[in-house]
């Protein structure tokens, strides 16, 4: 009786010590920049967005709540038809990054109409003429679904909002945060914000780019990754007293702070065909040593994936949309910029192609073509930017001819028979000629 009483005083002081430190501590959420309230009442914040304002406030950000681990977020990305080399491997990135971070440009050039959008008809997509802005309101969209449904924390920021002095979310910026409320109706709140906007103002990157460096350096405490997406279609400008002015230097300075201050990437993510908006972003990413990506639309990068000597890929809205939100695998910023190696080639169709049962890809040319053509007719059918249709991930003679597979010296299975025969006579004659010259 009296180990009993004594084990009841123990758990009675417990009990007590733990509800002491319950009300001296409220738990922070995630979610909002700022906010000190339980989920409960987080929930009930977000039910109400366009009615209750919320100022964001910096806060150091904590993990409050537990990550998935790596075979959950696989069978989510699996789930959205992602194919299973791919979807491992952003379900083993998604752990490193921290966050996802789109600034949206609202300004008033993205009233232009050479804008394109894609479609969904069935099974496949259908491309349309839009407005910039309407373009950039799809990608949003697009990534932000993406990402809540694979469990990534995500935020969206007008380049201008209505109220940059005193922002709300649901209508200055809006955040996708699988840990915490339905991400169902944050990703609706998002659409109403960016359905909301009119094109406006000027394209003040450089001033938005230090507002969000000062925040996040203040509120991150891991060494995780974070990915800055600016979908964006022209060149940076600010207002002084009397008019709009070019601000371009400025952007460059705060991109650099911004990428020497913080473990991120950067990736801009063009909706114009205007040459002088593409020249200044294609220069930036020359001359200058960041850890950054320019990209086009769906269409456009499908056209330079060709050019670059990758053209075996069908360039799709997944791989597109990969691209847009961030990878750390190099080998997809590399499919604009120079012809993939083979070795490098079979890792890419490893993420395209290979099952769970399958062997690693050879990296001889001949025999990674008999394994693609092997697993490629499987393969479900991907939209391409390029032939705007249905077709298969790869295409395989571009791939033959990407292997070096095509020259004379190569081809270990010509045509037919009289082929052979005059190969043979050629050969014969070059040796015949060599051994004269000795």
């Amino acid at each position: 009786a009296a180990h009993i009483s004594r084990k009841l005083r123990l758990m009675d002081a417990s009990v007590l010590s733990n509800a002491a430190m319950s009300l001296q501590a409220p738990r922070a959420s995630p979610c909002v920049p700022g906010s000190l309230v339980d989920a409960d009442e987080h929930d009930k914040l977000l039910d109400e967005l366009p009615q209750k304002a919320r100022k964001p406030v910096a806060v150091r950000r904590k993990d409050t709540a537990i990550r998935r681990d790596h075979s959950s977020r696989l069978r989510a990305y699996r789930a959205m038809g992602t194919p299973l080399g791919l979807a491992s491997l952003l379900a083993k990135e998604d752990l490193e990054i921290a966050l996802r971070v789109f600034v949206l440009d609202n300004s008033a050039s993205t009233g232009g109409p050479d804008g394109h959008c894609l479609i969904r008809r069935g099974d496949g997509y259908q491309s349309a003429c839009a407005t910039r802005w309407e373009e950039i309101r799809s990608a949003a969209i697009e990534q932000a679904e993406w990402n809540a449904k694979a469990g990534v924390h995500s935020e969206f920021y007008l380049l201008n909002p209505p109220c940059p002095q005193s922002p709300m979310p649901g209508r200055d910026f809006a955040i996708i945060d699988p840990t915490v409320g339905n991400v169902t109706m944050q990703v609706a709140q998002l659409e109403k914000m960016l359905y909301a906007s009119r094109p406006q103002g000027p394209t003040p990157l450089a001033q938005r780019l230090e507002k969000l460096r000062h925040r996040l350096a203040g509120e991150m405490v891991d060494s995780r990754r974070i990915i800055l997406t600016i979908v964006t279609d022209g060149l940076p400008t600010r207002e002084n007293e009397y008019c709009v002015v070019d601000d371009s230097e400025s952007f460059i300075q705060e991109l650099h702070a911004f990428t020497s201050s913080l473990n991120c990437s950067v990736i801009i993510r063009l909706a114009t065909d205007d040459l002088a908006t593409v020249n200044f972003y294609s220069r930036i990413h020359e001359e200058h040593r960041l850890p950054l990506d320019i990209l086009d639309d769906l269409h456009g990068e499908a056209k330079q994936v060709l050019g670059s000597g990758n053209g075996w890929l069908a360039y799709s809205p997944m791989v597109h949309r990969v691209r847009e939100g961030g990878i750390m695998e190099k080998l997809f910023d590399l499919l604009d910029e120079r012809p993939l190696r083979v070795h490098e080639i079979a890792t890419f169709l490893e993420y395209l192609l290979r099952g769970p049962k399958d062997d690693p890809f050879p990296r001889k040319p001949r025999a990674l073509l008999e394994k693609v053509a092997q697993l490629l007719p499987q393969a479900p059918l991907v939209y391409d930017g390029l032939s705007r249709q249905m077709v298969p991930p790869v295409n395989l003679q571009r791939l033959k001819n990407s292997l070096g597979l095509t020259a004379l010296g190569c081809m270990k299975v010509p045509a037919s028979k009289a082929f052979r025969v005059l190969h043979a006579k050629a050969l014969h004659a070059m040796r015949r000629l060599l051994l004269r010259s000795k």
